[in-house]
């Protein structure tokens, strides 16, 4: 008997969503996407139409896949999952085609990785066999390139995806896909995250449980949330599933190359959606909407007003360019989590002073473990949702490695500061925090980018990449940036100042520091790339101040 919506239990996996809306609310929107000609106009696919194309695709691959045995079935699931499941990897474009396909693969009771195609030759292998996967299904643009990375690899079944046009499709017979609708699946893995590992060629894989993204509050996504997240990455493919989960609607930009998503492209999916009530984006676009269109408060400004609000995620943006956002009345927001946990227990509340500062929505998980300073790391209390390869007991403390700041001091309103994994440990045994630093002096007119280094070392010293384009006197850049450093030190503990001006090293006009896909300094990378030049620094400090007199 067809289940229907006073039978069929609450979801307990992602594909059993689209069962259950599809019941519900058949008609409801879920996915706005290009028109496949020439992205100029969306096209809707509902809940139902959702459900009956995941069956359709179920039913097709499952005479392409293999059958789950012993030899395809994962031997790097973790322990805590109940029914290890076969790995399926997707390399695709950011369109809806590949959630779809993953969902299939959900569908058939195995769990989905969409593979970044961001990352390296080397770094997609490593994801590939850290997690004994044995199935690539790629579509006809990284098609050659997954023959390739197979023919490399022993065991792993190259599948070409099937694709199509969901609303055209939905004209045709579709086939059917027989599957328990009302089954357990909540401790089944459904999907993998993973980190981008774009410098290190070594992207860290993260299994996930059904029930811990099922049983948490909606993460940035609004009854309409256009994003520019990429779909491959927790960013993109996780406000989808949200969206489902809480009956909403979810869009991708009108992008030709949907890739690559251009600021015009962005604004035109602004007002193709009038309904459209969250843009979620990366820093790096917020920026280019400020200089492109803020500066001179450009009709399409008042789009953005429009929205509920404009969040910010995968990257911290400047406290400048947020405030004037905030300023022209748009209500920029932060969203801010991880890949293992998801949504930290905390809410974005601005302030005046910090369009960023987030306030605990509990006293019971969030807790405060003091570093140094005004510098605190969270720690979550009985994480209430965890990736499975934490494995974290009940009643234990989850560590999140993320550095907050109390501002201002006692008020209970926190601001994000850096990872303490990438703290400077200096040869006297104090700390610092290289990421508020670099935030700081980052946004000079005289610097493209810049690094704060130190770890081992007797204090920080700072590798600077000019913008050669803003300067024209190389001498005169460096006063104006130890201009700024001295003001900046008078903020900071005395250990964690730039306490000498050859403690800033000016790279010569042809380096550059390497930056990561989520434009981030890579600092391994830069560490070893300039190794002279910093060591040519501190010895230059040394020789200027020795530390007995420092």
């Amino acid at each position: 008997m067809e289940p229907n919506s006073l039978n069929l239990s609450k979801p307990t996996s992602f594909h059993q969503i689209f069962s259950y809306r599809s019941q519900d609310q058949p008609d409801h929107t879920w996915f706005y996407y290009p028109e496949p000609v020439n992205a100029e106009h969306y096209r809707e696919l509902t809940f139902k139409g959702t459900d009956d194309l995941i069956n359709h695709l179920a039913a097709q691959y499952a005479t392409l896949l293999p059958k789950a045995d012993e030899s395809t079935i994962s031997k790097a699931t973790p322990k805590s999952v109940p029914n290890p499941p076969m790995v399926v990897a997707t390399l695709g474009s950011n369109n809806v085609q590949l959630l779809l396909t993953g969902l299939a693969a959900q569908r058939m009771q195995h769990c989905y990785i969409h593979i970044s195609p961001l990352n390296s030759d080397a770094g997609i292998m490593s994801l590939l066999e850290s997690m004994d996967a044995k199935i690539l299904i790629a579509d006809h643009v990284f098609y050659a390139r997954a023959e390739t990375l197979a023919a490399q690899m022993e065991g792993v079944h190259l599948v070409r995806m099937i694709e199509f046009d969901p609303v055209d499709e939905l004209k045709k017979d579709l086939k059917s896909f027989g599957y328990d609708k009302l089954r357990d699946e909540s401790n089944d893995c459904s999907y993998i995250l993973h980190t981008s590992g774009t410098g290190s060629s070594a992207p860290k894989p993260i299994w996930h449980a059904n029930k811990s993204f099922l049983a948490k509050p909606p993460f940035v996504v609004r009854m309409t949330t256009i994003t520019t997240g990429l779909l491959y990455h927790g960013m993109g493919g996780g406000a989808a599933i949200f969206v489902a989960n809480i009956g909403a609607a979810m869009a991708l930009p009108l992008a030709k190359d949907p890739n690559h998503r251009t600021l015009p492209e962005v604004i035109n999916s602004v007002k193709a959606l009038p309904n459209s009530s969250r843009l979620f984006l990366h820093p790096i676009l917020a920026e280019a909407i400020w200089e492109t269109y803020g500066k001179n408060n450009s009709p399409e400004i008042e789009y953005l007003r429009r929205l509920a609000s404009m969040d910010v995620g995968g990257g911290k943006l400047s406290n400048n360019v947020a405030s004037k956002l905030r300023d022209l009345g748009i209500d920029v927001r932060t969203a801010i989590g991880c890949s293992e946990v998801g949504m930290f227990p905390l809410r974005n509340e601005p302030t005046k002073e910090h369009w960023d500062s987030l306030i605990p929505t509990n006293d019971y998980h969030v807790k405060w473990e003091h570093i140094e300073g005004n510098q605190y790391e969270l720690l979550i209390n009985d994480p209430p949702a965890l990736a499975l390869n934490i494995c974290i007991p009940k009643d234990n403390i989850y560590r999140t490695n993320d550095v907050f700041e109390e501002c201002p001091p006692t008020s209970g309103k926190w601001v994000y500061a850096g990872r303490r994994d990438a703290m400077l440990i200096h040869s006297v045994g104090s700390n610092t925090n290289p990421v508020p630093c670099e935030n700081a002096l980052r946004s000079l007119y005289e610097i493209e980018e810049c690094q704060l280094v130190g770890h081992g070392r007797r204090g920080p010293l700072l590798v600077v990449e000019l913008n050669w384009n803003n300067v024209d006197d190389e001498c005169k850049a460096r006063d104006n940036i130890w201009k700024a450093v001295e003001k900046y030190n008078n903020n900071v503990m005395a250990w964690s100042r730039l306490q000498h001006p050859e403690a800033v090293v000016i790279l010569p006009r042809e380096c550059h520091l390497e930056r990561s896909d989520k434009d981030t300094v890579k600092r391994g990378v830069n560490l070893k790339k300039f190794e002279q030049e910093i060591n040519r620094g501190y010895q230059n400090w040394d020789r200027a101040a020795p530390l007995a007199k420092a």
